[in-house]
């Protein structure tokens, strides 16, 4: 759990440069305690190899104590927090794509997808002034003072706030990504707003029940593909789900509401008649229902992994069709991959794919796969999104030459990829 206190800077500045959304000399995080102490990090000290006693504090006296000066952007963190009592945590960072928004003075659209618009809320944009001084922090402070969570910085980044850590995190890491998906859509041919919206989640009642030794076993080897798929960049902090079919027939989940880097077994959840059992107290899942439909229409598909890889969501957000047949390895994976037009109901994804169409893109929306288990649909997942990468890249070399038709049917007779 990250909280408000030096400790979750040090963890938060970690979890910002390591997932490369800043660099060495870049960015600065901050939050503040219950009685209005920041903490913030340091200026020009290596975002590589800070120690919890690099975070500087500024008390509510604006008494500086730390080893080194606070970052050059205090003015603007403290103006957020001295405009807005609900935010209580800043992240101001140089992630590439976020560059390449502001350096354009662009603002992104968020509400290209439910999951950006509701993790990032409405962006705005903030005109360029000298970074570190008190005119920037006037001006990063009206845009927050207005409602606004997240604001863009003409040529020079991104800076979110939320009401904690996490929070703030979550949001900066979503909007880099939202601004990864509206570039891989621009090149695709152009960004689609949705026409219609469809709620997946479940209602449910909620129960206690402690997951069994053998439930256990299956949660941690599903918290190990959630992670790993985080690092393979397939879903964020904030979102992306993956579904496990009980012999029984429920359902175990990671929940909407924990980190998907952070996530233990235990914080697991399970759907089971209409019931959900788990430890914490917001435990819903907002595709729950897309599951539930596939698992009930597909016998055969233990596994089913809904999120919004960028390169893949490309395709989603600019309404694409996506063609698997790239080369063989990712025709055998994905096989006809399945494109659904967004507010399309979960019944209807699920009626759609198959053991040899596991693969749907629901445009503006989400990326489903299935598999027999989770190998099997962690590859599927990650095999979509590279091709996906690898296409995007390609029209910027020449026409591409998919796999003909014939070619695809000889490999359909000597491969079966379910």
């Amino acid at each position: 759990m990250i909280t408000n206190n030096k400790k979750g800077v040090l963890d938060t500045i970690n979890r910002v440069y390591y997932k490369g959304l800043t660099t060495t000399s870049g960015g600065n995080i901050s939050c503040m305690d219950e009685v209005g102490n920041i903490y913030i990090t340091p200026s020009a000290i290596d975002k590589g190899t800070l120690s919890i006693d690099d975070i500087v504090t500024v008390n509510a006296d604006k008494i500086i104590t730390g080893k080194h000066k606070p970052s050059i952007e205090l003015p603007f963190h403290s103006n957020i927090y001295a405009e807005r009592s609900d935010l209580r945590a800043v992240v101001h960072a140089h992630a590439p794509a976020v560059v390449a928004y502001a350096t354009a003075r662009c603002v992104p659209n968020s509400a290209v997808a439910p999951c950006f618009q509701a993790i990032i809320g409405d962006v705005t944009d903030s005109v360029y002034d000298l970074p570190g001084s008190m005119s920037l922090g006037d001006i990063v402070k009206a845009k927050f003072n207005l409602g606004y969570n997240s604001v863009m910085m003409d040529n020079h980044g991104a800076t979110v706030a939320g009401d904690t850590l996490e929070s703030a995190f979550v949001r900066y890491e979503a909007l880099e990504n939202l601004c990864q998906t509206l570039i891989n859509a621009g090149i695709l041919g152009g960004v689609k707003l949705p026409i219609a919206t469809t709620d997946y989640s479940v209602a449910f009642d909620k129960c206690c029940c402690e997951l069994s030794a053998e439930e256990l076993e299956i949660a941690t080897e599903l918290t190990k593909f959630i992670k790993r798929s985080y690092y393979q960049g397939l879903v964020s902090a904030g979102y992306g789900t993956l579904f496990y079919k009980l012999p029984n027939g429920d359902i175990l989940f990671n929940p909407d509401s924990i980190s998907r880097d952070i996530l233990n077994p235990e914080e697991l959840v399970k759907y089971s008649n209409g019931n959900i059992s788990g430890n914490g107290s917001d435990i819903k899942c907002d595709y729950l229902d897309i599951a539930i439909k596939m698992f009930d229409t597909i016998p055969e598909a233990v596994t089913c992994f809904i999120s919004m890889p960028s390169a893949a969501m490309g395709f989603a957000v600019s309404n694409k069709y996506f063609d698997a047949k790239l080369i063989p390895e990712s025709y055998i994976m994905l096989k006809n991959c399945v494109q659904m037009p967004c507010g399309s109901s979960a019944q209807d994804i699920a009626s759609s794919m198959a053991t040899d169409k596991p693969l749907c893109i629901v445009d503006n929306e989400c990326v489903v796969a299935i598999g027999k288990n989770f190998v099997k649909v962690f590859d599927r997942m990650e095999v979509a999104d590279f091709s996906a990468r690898s296409i995007i890249q390609a029209t910027n070399i020449a026409v591409i030459n998919p796999i003909s038709s014939d070619e695809a049917a000889t490999i359909d007779r000597v491969f079966n990829g379910w």
